[in-house]
């Protein structure tokens, strides 16, 4: 009874209200009106859809398992996904009618089979299964598509790594950095940053706000080079950005934040880059120089780390996660004719390859501190992050050795589960 009389006392005051405004008050409220209900349903449909792309981590909301297999397999029990990926024939090779492997595939595209000689000259069959296998007529954004899921993990606070896998001349580096400059070629680290921006904008209509730090650095036996500054040491790519944090004058090591679960980069750049056009030309700058630079070899490990931070006012919700985008070194194999340098180097780099994988089997019981590179990943291969590994390979017939190699590799690799003994 209250209730009713409390409803009939506003209806009246609304009505009065109304009744004392002119025409043309009434049509200014009205818009104001219509202009509110349209936001708001704008923001509840934003909403909406971006309940269906993905699950809150903070909030424990259901997520929705997309139909694509790697995601299907990320969300269970964070394990190491692996696709391989099988380079196109450059224009150079079939001018010169080059030789290709003999390489088929499932109709699913989940398995690859290599066909080469054995024993005895007799052909035999190697069959290697991963989450998806593309051939030689997939394009950039085709590879691209299956790792968008993860971007929005990030975005959702969770710890991503995406690594490129293959011996040199199998189109790893073309895989993670492409051309930066062609929307068709562009590889996954600028692709990864259009969408993380594009993300951070849907999410202000929901009242988070977004801070992205970037860290750009090379490993190369077993030494840490930064690569936010240039080789002189003098000039800091960062600038023109915000702020950057980091000792130029102090060598690079790698510190572990026990709290968080994250690598620390310690005395390396951070960029805090608040726009995507800031962000794409710094990226630009650093793939030119790095494509210049005289230290810049296959025997280096690229590893690019964006640092996101959010936080929600509002909701009184925050979140925190890295994702590291790296471009594994080529395990080389050595002759007689390699000098000195070179072999050094080849070591090194199977040494490091060397304790990847025994990183990756034994996971609990692994001493992370081996090398440089498996102390960067150890909060990616403890369980911590979503991990997931891109082999490439030749389509050469000369070169299936190599390919086998890093086929093999990934089926040790896919077979582990990330932070299981």
């Amino acid at each position: 009874m209250e209730n009713s009389f409390l409803e009939r006392d506003v209806k009246q005051v609304v009505e009065n209200a109304l009744t004392s405004l002119s025409q043309e008050e009434l049509t200014i409220l009205k818009m104001i009106i219509k202009e509110k209900c349209e936001a708001i349903i704008k923001r509840r449909s934003l909403y909406e859809s971006l309940l269906e792309e993905t699950y809150n981590n903070k909030s424990n909301a259901e997520e929705v398992i997309r139909k694509n297999p790697l995601d299907q397999r990320m969300n269970n029990n964070c394990d190491i996904q692996v696709i391989c990926r099988v380079r196109p024939f450059s224009d150079n090779e079939i001018k010169n009618k080059i030789e290709p492997a003999e390489l088929k595939f499932s109709d699913d595209k989940r398995i690859i089979y290599v066909y080469a000689e054995g024993l005895n000259m007799q052909v035999m069959t190697s069959s290697y299964e991963f989450e998806r296998v593309f051939d030689g007529s997939a394009d950039q954004e085709e590879i691209y598509s299956e790792l968008s899921p993860l971007v929005q993990s990030a975005i959702s606070g969770q710890n991503i790594c995406i690594f490129t896998y293959g011996s040199s001349g199998s189109g790893k580096t073309y895989t993670m950095e492409g051309d930066a400059y062609s929307p068709e070629k562009k590889g996954i680290i600028p692709r990864v940053i259009d969408e993380i921006y594009d993300k951070i904008e849907d999410y202000k209509e929901l009242g988070w706000s977004f801070v992205v730090h970037v860290q750009y650095i090379k490993i190369y036996n077993e030494t840490i080079q930064d690569l936010l500054i240039d080789e002189d040491k003098t000039t800091n790519t960062c600038n023109n950005h915000e702020r950057s944090y980091g000792d130029r004058k102090k060598p690079c090591k790698i510190m572990y934040n026990e709290d968080t679960r994250m690598t620390v980069i310690e005395n390396a750049q951070r960029c805090n880059i608040s726009q995507k056009k800031d962000m794409e030309n710094l990226v630009h700058k650093i793939l030119a120089c790095k494509s210049k630079s005289s230290t810049t070899k296959p025997s280096s490990h690229s590893v690019l780390i964006l640092h996101l931070e959010g936080v929600n006012p509002l909701e009184n919700m925050s979140s925190r996660s890295a994702l590291s985008l790296i471009d594994l070194a080529c395990p080389e194999n050595t002759n007689k004719s390699s000098g000195f340098a070179q072999i050094t180097e080849a070591q090194i780099i199977n040494r490091q390859v060397f304790y990847l994988r025994n990183a990756i089997q034994q996971t609990n019981r692994a001493n992370y501190c081996d090398t440089t590179l498996t102390s960067l990943l150890k909060y990616s291969l403890d369980g911590a992050a979503k991990v997931c590994m891109i082999v490439n390979v030749s389509p050469l017939a000369d070169s299936v050795n190599e390919t086998k190699r890093s086929l093999n590799f990934g089926r040790i690799v896919r077979n582990m589960k990330a932070g299981m003994a």
